[in-house]
């Protein structure tokens, strides 16, 4: 994997992963879905989908009880990751939900030396730093009913997001991108079963049919492609390219949705668009953990 198509690939994820809204608006528009039901349905069709690709790279190589534990820490972490995301939003605003969710990228920047032996360097934080402004005012005004636990709900999420991240990249020396996307699976979707409301998966024709096609390509495809990307770009910068998920979605807001977006939220958008070559200051080889 050569870094310049990880780049690639992570940005073609991030920019998939925003436009969710157009799978999931259509579908609550024929009848409510809660947000745990959406999400098992999601990681069960990433499990399932993968399952045979993911046995056949077992068969070349029996996975150890550590890539056990791996797995089963990876999926925890993203069912937490999802659980608090949704508490978050419950709590507070949108905005201050997803800005502080975003601050996952300076977790993984902090913390990627001592996980992934990646350099630190001062200006991938000055990256993040100005993507998160980006951020907030892309977000500005947040709107009334602010509330602290709910910032702090979405600061959690980023933690387990974060630790994603890092585990993943350490994960890809042992395992292929198949295997980690449908074994952890398993396991998010074991922990999230327990939270979707009784009569939670009762959808129509319709709504299955978009929620698979959208677990298919924006799920499972672009969860392949993101963590097949990390064998060859730092966690860091896959990290802050993720940050394109929000920007699109605005963006999928405005010409879809018609939602409007005034003058903080353009300037937000510039600011928050990661740069156009990628940070230097880390190994831009496939890194090893390693």
């Amino acid at each position: 994997m050569t870094p310049r198509r990880g780049y690639a690939l992570v940005v073609a994820a991030a920019t998939s992963w925003g436009l969710w809204s157009l799978v999931l608006r259509p579908v609550e528009r024929r009848g409510p879905v809660s947000p745990e039901a959406q999400a098992l349905i999601v990681m069960s069709v990433i499990a399932v989908t993968l399952l045979p690709f993911a046995l056949r790279d077992t068969g070349r190589r029996r996975l150890s009880r550590r890539d056990v534990a791996v797995l089963v820490a990876l999926g925890l972490s993203d069912a937490g990751n999802i659980l608090l995301f949704f508490r978050a939003m419950r709590a507070t605003t949108l905005p201050v939900a997803v800005l502080s969710h975003c601050t996952a990228p300076l977790l993984v920047a902090l913390a990627a030396p001592l996980f992934t032996g990646e350099r630190w360097r001062a200006r991938t934080l000055g990256y993040v730093a100005a993507a998160l402004a980006g951020l907030a005012l892309l977000l500005w005004p947040f709107g009334e009913g602010t509330a602290l636990t709910g910032a702090l709900l979405g600061g959690a999420s980023a933690v387990f997001y974060a630790s994603n991240v890092l585990i993943q990249k350490r994960a890809t020396a042992r395992m292929t991108a198949m295997q980690l996307m449908s074994f952890h699976a398993f396991v998010s979707a074991a922990a999230l079963a327990p939270f979707v409301p009784a009569g939670g998966l009762s959808l129509d024709g319709a709504q299955w049919a978009a929620m698979l096609g959208g677990s298919l390509v924006l799920g499972a495809a672009s969860g392949v492609a993101f963590v097949a990307a990390l064998r060859g770009i730092p966690a860091t910068h896959a990290a802050i390219l993720a940050l394109l998920e929000p920007l699109v979605a605005v963006g999928v807001g405005v010409v879809v949705w018609r939602e409007p977006l005034g003058p903080m939220e353009w300037r937000g958008r510039r600011s928050c668009s990661p740069p156009s070559s990628p940070p230097s200051g880390v190994d831009q080889s496939a890194s090893a953990w390693r």
